[in-house]
């Protein structure tokens, strides 16, 4: 906040990977450093996270920093004071170390974070840079060290991001687990519900009295259609998600909660989502997300023909049918059921690849893939006679070329059920025919 209050208009916070210029290696996940930064600047005015880097898994270099965000303003980069030293001499990190450094030293803008007690000396600033004190900065390789040794992460982070750093056991020598449990102790809820179901309406009025404009969870009340919705609008708010079910099959739903909910204890699920490119019939990439699956499937009356690559070679020549799904754990269960795909439970770690209809290559049969795979799903329709179109998480896309999926990074969602719900049980059951009475 002292940057905005230093007058500028926006704070980018872009976390990266490991680079060569910054030794020393992280201790966490891409899917839980994003889900932190997320946590710990979500609700400050005019400050913006860009997981760019850890989505992609490279670093953008600093000199490009310009250029991206170019149209949002005049661009300053904000480097600790130590970044600086030698700079009289041209043997700063950022000259010797940074790509294009010294054009960028020259160049760009600095906003150099310093303690009171240790400016940097004026012959080894840029030629444009502003000072900017900052007392009890706090390394994070100090707050990994005290959490490693079986301290709190508190009061060094937010209690958002403490409570998580201890939910997934991160930065400790136990690996971060997909299943864990917290407890509800004062229920401060975001409401969403199916406005279309008088039954999701009446379960929704029993728990408007957690309603609070600074929630701690998700509570979705209807078919997974509406927590699908719920996830698209809510998933960069890193809270958990728990539903209701006041539709149908409802997979991703509780069957019933306490009408007391403060103090329940939840069983959470944390799942990677889908990150989805897609190819238009132009040429234009589309980035999306996807929590259950991503598909594409003919838009014609000609049979789609597709061919299948998997982490960059072709598995799968030439597949010929209604169309291909690709599929998390969570979406095992729903449309891939459908093609034949056997459910998974959710902390399994696998993609599941199905069909729908067929023909070619005969006898074809749902695939599971490692959770690494990277699937690439192309339309061979050379003459426009056979277009194909994508959806994600049911949401038509359009007609494309090409659709490639892999698991986020840095998308991820917390399913929340109950204790007393068996997931495994009614995963189990699912799997049978119900039994004749």
């Amino acid at each position: 906040m002292l940057l905005r209050e230093r007058g500028f208009a926006e704070v980018i916070v872009r976390p990266t990977v490991q680079r060569p210029d910054r030794p020393g290696g992280e201790h966490a996940l891409p899917v839980h450093r994003a889900a932190m930064v997320d946590l710990a600047f979500r609700d400050l005015p005019g400050v913006s996270v860009d997981l760019g880097d850890l989505d992609d898994g490279s670093s953008l270099d600093n000199c490009e920093f310009d250029t991206l965000y170019a149209g949002r303003g005049e661009v300053w980069h904000a480097v600790a004071a130590d970044f600086l030293s030698g700079g009289r001499d041209g043997k700063s990190l950022i000259q010797t170390r940074w790509e294009s450094g010294e054009r960028l030293w020259k160049q760009g803008r600095f906003v150099v974070l310093h303690p009171s007690h240790a400016a940097p000396a004026a012959a080894d600033l840029p030629p444009r840079s502003e000072l900017l004190v900052v007392d009890g900065h706090v390394p994070t390789a100090d707050i990994r060290l005290r959490v490693f040794q079986g301290g709190q992460a508190s009061p060094d982070v937010t209690p958002e991001v403490a409570a998580y750093i201890e939910r997934y056991r991160l930065f400790t020598a136990i690996p971060s687990p997909r299943e864990t449990r917290i407890r509800l102790q004062e229920p401060r809820l975001l409401l969403v519900a199916n406005e279309h179901s008088e039954k999701a309406r009446a379960a929704l009025e029993k728990f408007r009295r957690y309603e609070h404009p600074d929630p701690n969870a998700v509570l979705v009340i209807g078919g997974d259609g509406t927590m699908l919705a719920a996830i698209r609008r809510h998933w960069r708010l890193r809270l958990p998600f728990l539903g209701l079910n006041a539709g149908t099959l409802g997979f991703l739903m509780n069957e019933e909660l306490p009408d007391e909910l403060a103090g329940s204890e939840l069983v959470v699920y944390q799942m990677p989502m889908l990150r989805v490119d897609t190819v238009g019939l132009d040429g234009g990439v589309t980035r999306g997300l996807a929590y259950v699956d991503a598909w594409v499937e003919r838009d014609s009356g000609q049979a789609a023909w597709l061919r299948v690559d998997v982490d960059g070679r072709t598995q799968v020549p030439r597949v010929v049918g209604d169309g291909l799904l690709i599929a998390t754990p969570a979406g095992s269960s729903a449309y891939a059921r459908a093609m034949g795909a056997t459910p998974v439970p959710l902390t399994a770690p696998v993609l599941t690849l199905a069909g729908s209809n067929v023909f070619l290559p005969r006898f074809w049969k749902p695939v599971a893939l490692p959770e690494t795979a990277v699937v690439r799903l192309t339309s061979l329709d050379e003459s426009g006679l056979r277009p194909v179109r994508a959806f994600l998480d049911g949401q038509l896309v359009g007609r494309v070329r090409s659709l490639e999926a892999r698991l986020s990074s840095v998308a991820s969602v917390e399913l929340a059920f109950t204790p007393q719900f068996d997931l495994s049980a009614r995963l189990l059951r699912s799997l049978f025919p119900p039994r004749e009475s």
